[in-house]
């Protein structure tokens, strides 16, 4: 399959299959990588000093809500993940799967699925450390010039080094949910299934980067119209009248946007993965 058949094949298991539609939010929601929280934190007036520390079971109670948040996003995301790749190769197989099935698929993969993301971050972030490292040597030893060249070689090696990662780790999940394999072996099947498959892996990485583009803007032409009309609503309804007709009309526009980011990200390499060992 070309990239833009694959793209195609993404949007209409997107559109027909909408019980996909909750677990591609928590996917797109989980990899949109932006930090709400540093943000508002930055921009936010800064409240005046207390002038007694604040109680220690108020802060410990407050950090275990935030701690048990996490970790309830950081499983449903994870989930999610499971249950979008069983869900588009039912599809695929002119099947279809229940929001109940989809958690129950998930359930079962959420832990293996967590535990190849912690290896590749891993295995990624000491790759980033091995390549930044000659870097900073080089630049104490001999100055700017010399490490713009080092740093070169750096990204050189380093972007299709990263890449292929990507690519690995994507391979790897399909093997683990679909032959219900452990981490490591998953990682494994996938090393021998990625020789020889490069330019596939390369294609799906090109196909997702596309197609997750292409419904972002859709997304940001469908959204942007309705947020505008809410904004301008305040001053005829107030922000109450603003905040209700954002619940009806924005809210849902957002999920749908995102939802179709998170099914787009998946299923392009599921597809890829398919179309290969169905051959």
């Amino acid at each position: 399959m070309g990239i833009f058949a694959i793209i195609r094949e993404a949007l209409r298991i997107g559109r027909r299959h909408k019980s996909l539609w909750l677990f591609g939010f928590l996917v797109g929601l989980g990899g949109g990588g932006v930090n709400f929280g540093v943000l508002d934190a930055e921009q936010a007036p800064q409240p005046p000093v207390a002038a007694t520390p604040p109680d220690v079971g108020t802060v410990l109670m407050v950090a275990g809500l935030v701690l048990v948040a996490i970790i309830a996003f950081v499983i449903l995301k994870f989930l999610s993940t499971g249950a979008l790749i069983e869900g588009v190769k039912r599809a695929r197989q002119a099947g279809s799967m229940t929001v109940g099935e989809g958690f129950r698929e998930g359930w079962a993969h959420w832990g293996v699925l967590f535990r190849l993301a912690l290896i590749y971050a891993v295995v990624s972030f000491g790759s980033i450390v091995l390549l930044v490292g000659p870097c900073v040597l080089v630049f104490r030893a001999f100055g700017a010039p010399a490490v713009y060249f080092a740093c070169a070689i750096a990204v050189i090696v380093g972007v299709p080094w990263l890449v292929t990662l990507y690519i690995w780790q994507a391979f790897a999940e399909r093997i683990a949910v679909f032959e219900n394999r452990k981490a490591l072996d998953a990682i494994a099947k996938a090393r021998l299934f990625l020789h020889g498959r490069l330019p596939l892996g390369l294609k799906l990485f090109v196909a997702g980067f596309v197609g997750v583009l292409f419904v972002a803007l859709i997304g940001l032409v469908v959204v942007a119209p309705i947020a505008a009309i809410v904004v301008g609503s305040a001053s005829v309804w107030g922000p109450l009248g603003a905040v209700a007709l954002g619940a009806l009309t924005l809210l849902p526009s957002v999920f749908v946007a995102l939802a179709m980011v998170g099914i787009m990200t998946s299923s392009v390499w599921t597809i890829g993965y398919l179309s290969q060992v169905q051959q």
